[in-house]
């Protein structure tokens, strides 16, 4: 619903303050002036320290995270071929076929579906492709993918867990950089010696 309307929102805000620290930066530096670079400095400091926050309560809150998407795919499941939530059947059609998936945890979900309470999975879920009545009751678990969604996604994740993790370190070291030379640029303004 609205976190796809908000996310595009969310990074246009972050852009434009991340722009305006910089232009703090540049201003102050070309003007050599040192409250300008004492708050440029100091808005690195505090940026540095919400994004070691927001690492530790990821972290922490990994299990919560958890809970909040499988519940949240399996309200979806519910929404499956209901009027009005076209899209979320065309999504799970696309997820279930392009991943090799069925169900959150398993096939064995769609049966809290009212649509497949008889036993029967979309037919997204059939291991030869989406052919029509594949997925009808009773199902033959060799003829459908037995992995949830869910935990593919989960793998994938955990997978590039060590990249992400690499990235942030290196964007981490760099914001340090950053704010020792302007630590270093706002000492030597204050002392009237010339930086370049």
């Amino acid at each position: 619903g609205d976190n796809y309307v908000n996310t595009p929102i969310f990074i246009i805000i972050l852009g434009v303050v991340v722009f305006a620290i910089a232009l703090f930066g540049c201003y102050g530096a070309g003007k050599v002036n040192k409250c300008l670079i004492n708050t440029y400095t100091t808005l690195l400091v505090i940026i540095l320290i919400a994004q070691i926050g927001a690492a530790i309560a990821a972290f922490v809150l990994q299990g919560d995270l958890k809970t909040v998407i499988t519940k949240n795919m399996e309200n979806g499941l519910k929404n499956f071929d209901v009027e009005g939530f076209e899209g979320m059947t065309l999504t799970w059609d696309l997820v279930q076929k392009e991943t090799k998936c069925c169900g959150v945890e398993s096939f064995k979900d769609w049966k809290d579906v009212t649509t497949f309470s008889d036993g029967g999975v979309p037919d997204s879920c059939c291991i030869a492709g989406q052919v029509e009545g594949c997925g009808k009751a009773p199902v033959d678990p060799t003829k459908v993918f037995s992995d949830g969604c869910f935990n593919l996604f989960s793998d994938e994740f955990v997978s590039n867990i060590s990249i992400v993790g690499a990235v942030a370190v290196g964007i981490a070291l760099g914001e340090i950089i950053a704010i020792a030379f302007a630590c270093c640029l706002g000492k030597r303004v204050g002392r009237g010696v010339a930086y370049i």
